[in-house]
């Protein structure tokens, strides 16, 4: 039964929509409930909370952090969080003060190629957002140096790519704390995004329980049910929670849908919700 979806984007970060139309959409398409887990922030959960009483579809209040592993990126999503936890705000502004001057340093980058990015002119076209690599890449669109979100990741914006500045990060650890000191529950986003090998997962898997991690995101969009079941058997091994979430991000990602994912192979009970908050009792 398709009733929730625990990983979506608002434009108060790097989706198209704004919290109350991504609460809207939940409710056209019969979602009993979903999480905003914008990047490093959680300023859209109030309005998206407000839109969900509106509605009467149930906003799980989340945010999504970026943590350092290994050279590269592993993310932690953030549930029924306290949005006011001053260590978390605290927090949130260093990552944003940080991504600030990442995204100084990558505007200048292109600049010597010719590519013209006005940040303030930026925060001018998306009010209250976290300005990131995404709204990066949609000026690349502009320029028609890319066809999609996507395309400008893969050429220009991902990790060794000529426009990439790595940024410092919160480690696993670190960040899971944090969640835990706001009130909130962690889970291991889209293991298989990171394309670890046997040995690599295992340690993701022992540190992330070590550090007091709840969950891992075994359903997401365009993985496989044979992929599916060998995260289930992962969590299952390692004590964690399954969760599932699409990683809607509205037409910034129009090839995901909320809820379904790409070819519909989301289809998520709400009985994972209830059993995520079942563990923290």
């Amino acid at each position: 039964m398709r009733e929730i979806d625990l990983h979506t984007h608002t434009n108060t970060s790097d989706g198209s929509e704004s919290p109350e139309n991504a609460v809207l959409h939940a409710k056209k398409l019969g979602l009993r409930a979903i999480a905003i887990t914008d990047h490093d922030t959680a300023n859209g959960v109030p309005a998206a909370k407000a839109a969900g009483e509106k509605y009467g579809v149930e906003v799980v209040g989340g945010l999504e952090l970026g943590c350092g592993w290994h050279g590269r990126e592993v993310h932690m999503l953030a549930y029924d969080i306290d949005p006011h936890n001053e260590k978390l705000n605290s927090t949130l502004e260093w990552i944003v003060t940080d991504r600030d001057e990442r995204n100084r340093k990558m505007v200048g980058l292109m600049a010597k190629d010719g590519i013209r990015i006005d940040l303030e002119q930026l925060k001018i076209e998306h009010p209250g957002s976290i300005i990131g690599r995404p709204h990066f890449a949609l000026c690349l669109i502009k320029a028609g140096l890319a066809d999609s979100v996507q395309d400008a990741f893969v050429r220009y914006l991902d990790p060794g790519r000529k426009y990439y500045i790595r940024r410092h990060f919160l480690s696993v650890e670190e960040a899971a704390q944090l969640i835990r000191g706001a009130g909130g529950v962690s889970v291991i986003a889209h293991p298989m995004q990171y394309r670890l090998d046997d040995e690599g997962m295992t340690e993701l898997m022992e540190r992330s329980r070590d550090a007091g991690v709840s969950g891992i995101e075994c359903y997401y969009s365009g993985y496989t049910p044979e992929v599916c079941a060998q995260l289930k058997a992962l969590a299952d091994a390692y004590g964690f929670c399954a969760t599932a979430g699409s990683d809607w991000h509205g037409s910034h990602k129009p090839h995901i849908e909320m809820g379904s994912g790409i070819n519909g192979e989301l289809n998520a009970p709400y009985e994972l919700l209830a059993k995520l908050r079942e563990r923290e009792r």
